[in-house]
């Protein structure tokens, strides 16, 4: 066991009362609006459902699709030199500004029917650039958002401080879920009637976000402490790359797991043209993929206290290869007319067993987002984490490249061919997964009728 002796870390600076409890609130409600806001343009089936009205090809379906998530990782990345402690209520102030633009952009789109019916062009240009500069705004502000996490977090211990975080999330997305489910069961009727109610409830949960993060920045403003300023150091890149083997194979880990999404704006696809979903089919996908994301977190946070964080990373990464294995198997299975006769419901059969789909994404996504970040921290010295957070985002964007692929091989090959290609992908990224390692995690070893308990030793430190 590793006795070296820790310097206690600072305590966190004792907040007035009227902003402890405010702070908390305001900014709870700011992450529930946002989940909320980004379930209603999920990228696995609102964006591609969207552009595949005015796409000719999946190639130009898998690119429009890759700009938009590309554009988040990219500005994700780009923000990293001001995630520091530096600056602290300008990045704030910043923060408010890229929800509110978000907001207004996806306003006017609830209010353009005409505009986005009248010409394919308006489509497939002017609504594309006005949702990359959406994702754009995102992804600079979720990185910037940690200044409100900062505040929000500022006391009570760990695990209390991230429970409520994950219950917050968990909240706004099946929240967020729910109010889809409105907007999609609109898709039956001339086009764009559900997607401008899905961009006006977007908007609206946006603008309200950044009402709470405005309010959440004056109180700020006023009454918090100044904190000692820091620099995030982008020259630890080239260090970080050379040094730190085991972040760069967590790295090709992610990379690996982006590639192996070049079939996820495919499956709804899918599900539409050869399976004959409607808008209520639809709906009911989305459902499930966030119901099975709320409650796959709550699981693999357990899971990942008694077993690990790589475990769960790799685990994330065996769920997800069902998604391309119910999309072989289960529609042409259930397809036949020997099983179809003796089952239920017929032709809805293959319509209820492709949601297996969308719950496995949901689980895997959720067991990747708690656990890549915590493996990632645990990697990395502070030093070398906005470093990190950089080299990820720009890895995040390179492996969007791989949905333009996966269009010409729909394309060129069909359906079946993308699905085994996710398919070998995904085994790629489940073998990776066993390589990566948590420095900070050790197992006692248990008497024989004890089980193994999971310690933590303190984050990694310079030096």
């Amino acid at each position: 066991m590793d006795r070296t002796k820790q310097l206690p870390a600072p305590s966190a600076p004792t907040l007035p009362f009227a902003t402890r409890w405010r702070a908390p609130a305001l900014g709870g409600v700011a992450e529930v609006l946002t989940r909320l806001a980004d379930v209603c343009l999920h990228p696995l089936i609102v964006l591609p459902l969207f552009f595949a009205v005015a796409s000719d090809t999946a190639v130009g379906l898998g690119r429009t699709v890759a700009l938009i998530l590309a554009a988040g990782f990219l500005a994700s990345a780009a923000i990293t030199p001001f995630s520091g402690e530096r600056w602290l209520r300008l990045r704030l102030a910043v923060l408010v500004v890229l929800t509110v633009l978000p907001a207004l952009i996806l306003l006017g789109l609830g209010r353009a029917s005409e505009w986005l019916a009248s010409n394919r062009l308006n489509l497939t240009g002017g609504a594309l650039f006005l949702l990359i500069v959406v994702a754009l705004c995102a992804g600079a502000a979720s990185t910037l958002r940690l200044a409100v996490v900062g505040i929000v977090r500022a006391e009570g211990s760990w695990r209390t401080r991230w429970g409520r975080w994950t219950v917050l999330g968990i909240f706004g997305t099946v929240a967020g879920g729910l109010v889809a489910r409105g907007g999609l069961l609109l898709l039956n009727e001339p086009f764009p009637a559900g997607y401008t109610r899905l961009f006006t409830y977007a908007g609206l949960a946006t603008l309200a976000a950044s009402i709470c993060l405005a309010v959440l920045l004056a109180l700020d403003w006023r009454q918090r402490p100044a904190t000692p300023p820091t620099r995030p150091d982008l020259l630890a890149v080239p260090e970080l790359l050379a040094n730190n083997l085991a972040y760069g194979r967590f790295v090709f880990f992610r990379l690996l797991y982006a590639c192996g999404a070049l079939a996820d704006p495919f499956f709804i696809i899918y599900a539409t043209r050869e399976l004959g979903a409607n808008g209520r089919a639809v709906a009911a996908y989305l459902v499930t993929l966030v119901v099975a994301r709320a409650v796959a977190t709550l699981g693999w946070r357990a899971f990942s206290i008694t077993g690990g964080n790589p475990l769960v990373l790799q685990l994330s990464a065996f769920v997800r290869l069902l998604a391309p294995i119910t999309a072989l198997t289960l529609p042409p299975l259930l397809g036949s007319a020997t099983l179809r006769d003796r089952l239920p419901g017929g032709e809805a059969t293959n319509l209820i067993a492709f949601g297996v789909v969308f719950a496995a994404w949901g689980v895997a996504s959720a067991g990747l987002d708690l656990a890549a970040p915590a493996i990632q921290s645990a990697l990395t010295t502070p030093r070398e984490r906005p470093a990190a957070q950089f080299v990820t985002g720009i890895a995040l964007a390179l492996g969007t490249l791989a949905l333009p692929l996966g269009g010409l091989i729909l394309d060129r090959l069909g359906f079946s061919v993308l699905f085994i290609a996710a398919l070998i992908i995904g085994l790629g990224t489940l073998l990776a997964g066993g390589l990566i390692d948590e420095p900070g995690v050790f197992v006692l070893r248990p008497s024989p009728n004890e089980r193994p308990v999971l310690r933590r030793r303190s984050v990694r430190r310079e030096g």
